[in-house]
């Protein structure tokens, strides 16, 4: 599932292209677009990627996505956001929206990395067979913009907006609304932007009301919390773009030795060889259907040792080879 509000101005888009929102709404089950509007509405979240793939064809506009997250702030996370903007610094905020985000999005994760002097804040789809996953990435990194303007005050701006899918024929909407170098056919959707802003006290903090939401975002946890196969799989995905999903790796995620990670994911019906799988499974349908990058590229993004042992997992997986199914255009 997915909250529904940082889709909330998609009708008003629709409008702006001409298009009456009702009946496309209602062909995705949704009765009216109050429900937009309901703080606490909510819709799985393979029919947020259908919507948004649905709005993009019938408007023609393949930025449609980035139009819609525009104009969501932290205000559409609700208790989350709230505690975001009454964080004491923005280290502690990203933070805090890395370990909540969940409360709000069961499709997709978002990390906070930082490597010297830079820091990215990233979001990755982990869902499975999810259409529209470019318009979602690009929804949602606007969005994640205007969470970074909310935070930190008008002067912050990234240093590179990285998008995952491939560069469009049209990329001034892109550098009009980010104000930053661009690059396409990315490993991850980020936001890349000097290290030093995490230090900075955030913009009209207020202690008293954060105190407030940590204990509504306390009492959520205790219902909402995610199965540990299901978080496992969410870090994997994460891990995978970052070229270091090993076993290894994933239990120092979760800080506990690799032999207890297997009994973990033997207690929850699975193993690391069959996450492994799934996330590599999902993530080279996404590269496949969403970015130009070569197939030897998409092998060594996924840790594959070369083309051919890629082609064959992916056989396995499709019944077909991974050029075959791109060109079929899945």
């Amino acid at each position: 599932m997915i909250r529904m509000a940082p889709l909330g101005a998609l009708p008003v888009v629709l409008r702006e292209f001409g298009i009456a929102p009702e009946a496309l709404l209602r062909a995705h089950d949704i009765e009216t677009e109050e429900a937009f509007k309901d703080p606490e509405a909510t819709m799985p979240f393979a029919m947020a990627g259908r919507l948004l793939k649905t709005c993009t064809e019938r408007t023609l506009c393949p930025y449609f996505g980035l139009l819609v997250g525009q104009r969501a702030d932290t205000s559409v996370l609700g208790s989350v956001g709230l505690l975001l903007r009454n964080a004491p610094d923005v280290m502690t905020a990203l933070n805090e929206l890395v370990a909540n985000l969940d409360l709000h999005d069961r499709g997709a994760t978002c990390f906070l990395d930082i490597s010297g002097n830079e820091a990215i804040l990233g979001y990755e789809v982990y869902a499975h067979g999810v259409a529209g996953t470019d318009q979602v990435s690009d929804c949602a990194i606007a969005v994640g913009w205007n969470i970074m303007r909310t935070l930190c005050g008008p002067d912050w701006l990234p240093t590179e907006i990285r998008l995952r899918h491939d560069h469009p024929l049209d990329i001034e909407p892109y550098r009009r609304f980010f104000n930053a170098p661009l690059k396409f056919n990315a490993e991850h959707s980020s936001l890349v932007f000097p290290a030093s802003w995490l230090l900075q006290p955030t913009q009209l903090a207020d202690p008293g009301l954060r105190q407030d939401f940590l204990a509504r975002i306390q009492e959520m946890r205790a219902y909402a919390d995610q199965s540990f196969r299901e978080q496992a799989h969410k870090m994997l995905v994460m891990l995978l773009g970052q070229q270091r999903c090993t076993r290894e790796q994933l239990a120092e995620q979760f800080a506990m030795h690799p032999r207890t990670l297997n009994r973990r994911l033997k207690d929850a019906g699975t193993s690391f060889r069959e996450l492994h799988g799934e996330a590599c499974h999902e993530m080279a349908r996404q590269l496949l259907r969403d970015t130009r990058r070569n197939l030897p590229s998409i092998a060594e993004l996924l840790g594959y040792s070369d083309e051919t042992a890629f082609n064959r997992a992916f056989s396995k997986w499709e019944g077909m080879s991974p050029a075959k199914w791109r060109r079929q255009g899945q």
